[in-house]
This record gives C-alpha cells, structure tokens and sequence, in this order.
C-alpha cells in the first residue's frame, strides 16, 4: 500500500500553478540555495559537464555559472508549474517569436513540419507560446515521468491551445496516422538515447556526444520539413523563440545531416548562454564504443 503513495512534493506541485509568479520568483532564491547546497550529486553532475564542455575556464568561473544555472533551472521548475494558469495575453507578452513567417510557410503549403528543440530556457512555455501563437496544432512528443501526479499535471498543461502530447512510444505511429493534417510535431532532442537505441556520434560541446536518430528517420520517411526552434531569455520570464530550417526533402538515403544540423544549431544556443540549458542532464554518462 505504502507503495503506492506519492511523495508529498508530487501533490503540492500542481498547487504552485496557483501563486502568482512574483511569489513563485520569492521562493526561487531559497529552493536554490537549498537545492544547490544539499543535493551535491546534482551539483556535481552539472560542474562536471561544464568542466568538461569549457576546459579552458577557471574554477571560479564554473562554479559561478553552475550556480547560475541551477538557479535559472529553479526558474523554469517553478514558472513550469504556472504554465496551466497563465492567460493567453500573460503568455503573448512572455514568449515573442522572432520569425515565425519561416515555419508558417509551410503550414500555408499544407505542409507538417517536425519540430527539433533542446532543454534550454523554458521549452514548457515554448509549447504554451508556439501552440497559441502559430495557425497550426502541435502534437508534442514526450517522455513520461515516472511520477504520476506530476506526470498527468504536465500532460494538462502541454494540452493548452490544441496542442497534443504524444508518448515517445507512441510517436511514429500517431504522426504517421496524421499524414494527411497539417501539423507540427515537436521533440525535445538534445538527450542521451537509451542504450539500445541507434545513436550519431558527433563532436559536441567539446564531446564525444550521441544523439538519437528518430527525427530523422522520421524526416526521411514523412519528406517533412525540419525545423529547429530555438529560445532565448530576454529578462526574467520574458523569452524570445526563433526558428531555423535544417532541411527539405528529398533528403539523402544515408547519412544523418539533419542529426548534425540540429546538434550544431542547439551547440550554437548553448554558447550563446550556457547558463540557460539543463547541465544537469546526464548527456555524456554513456561513451562510444561501450554502449553502441
């Protein structure tokens, strides 16, 4: 029975939405410096991903961005949890999107597009602003969390605006049922596959790093335009969404250039602002040659 039980801070998640973001902001500082402080295994996977992904720079200066970044991770957490309760005209004003004539035009073709995006910024509230703000749906393709509470939580949030979440599971099967829509169908790709799963190999933040291939085989099985979405942070809660084209069919039968043209394009964002992806994702805990 005992089992069964959620943890209390599953239950009290879903009553952050709640608040309003100033005090959410107010409780950022202290869950950091609790988080930072005490959880050091999570402390210590983002220095070390940072040590290695910027060899040149001093102690001083990876310390000071790994606290920056875990603070702006609390940010998003937390201002994840609003995401429900923001009105239309609350999310307008927080997400701008720089050019989304690039990504229209294909939905004015009567084209689906596959959308290639990373964990940096707030790629919750990019859902919420590209699915109020461009004229087609989006169905979002998402791993579910193993806790349940906050698992079904964020499939309501990711419901907003005629957007739909897709279980990774399921994800060829539903896009392929869709063919004849007009659709964007969006993926967070900046992971580390799973272990089985096919995996290109490329040189990225100064690593040897695995990305996983489903987009693009998804890509050359669609003809689908890619399109990478990227964000970028204006000011606290304030966000700025651009897209770029990775690519067009007919696309070539070997290779994996759109694998390579989204891991230059999200390695490009990252420098851009380091502090701003999740260093603690655990990206390089797999190397080559051992897990292939």
């Amino acid at each position: 029975m005992a089992k069964n039980r959620q943890p209390f801070s599953s239950r009290f998640y879903p009553l952050l939405g709640k608040l309003p973001l100033w005090v959410l902001y107010a409780l950022a500082f202290p869950i950091y410096l609790i988080g930072y402080y005490v959880v050091e295994r999570k402390r210590n996977v983002i220095y070390s991903n940072m040590q290695n992904s910027f060899p040149e720079a001093s102690s001083s200066e990876l310390k000071r961005l790994a606290k920056l970044n875990f603070k702006r991770l609390v940010y998003v957490i937390l201002e994840a949890s609003k995401t429900l309760n923001l009105t239309e005209e609350q999310i307008r004003q927080r997400v701008r999107l720089r050019n989304p004539e690039l990504i229209e035009q294909f939905a004015n073709n009567n084209q689906s597009v596959l959308m290639l995006a990373a964990h940096h910024c707030n790629w919750e509230w990019m859902l919420a602003g590209c699915s109020l703000q461009l004229s087609f749906p989006i169905d979002a393709v998402y791993k579910p969390l193993h806790d349940k509470i906050v698992d079904e939580y964020m499939k309501v949030s990711r419901s907003r605006f005629n957007a739909r979440p897709i279980p990774n599971k399921n994800a060829l099967i539903e896009i392929m049922q869709r063919r004849k829509e007009v659709r964007g169908f969006a993926m967070v790709a900046d992971q580390s596959p799973v272990r089985k799963e096919e995996k290109y190999w490329t040189h990225f933040l100064n690593q040897e790093s695995s990305f996983a291939v489903g987009a693009q085989k998804i890509a050359k099985l669609t003809k689908y335009p890619v399109i990478f979405v990227g964000m970028k942070r204006l000011s606290l809660g304030h966000y700025e969404v651009y897209f770029e084209e990775l690519g067009q069919a007919p696309y070539e039968k070997e290779g994996h250039d759109i694998t390579e043209k989204y891991a230059r394009a999200t390695e490009r964002m990252i420098l851009g602002a380091p502090e701003d992806w999740m260093w603690s994702n655990r990206k390089w805990k797999k190397k080559r040659g051992i897990y292939d």
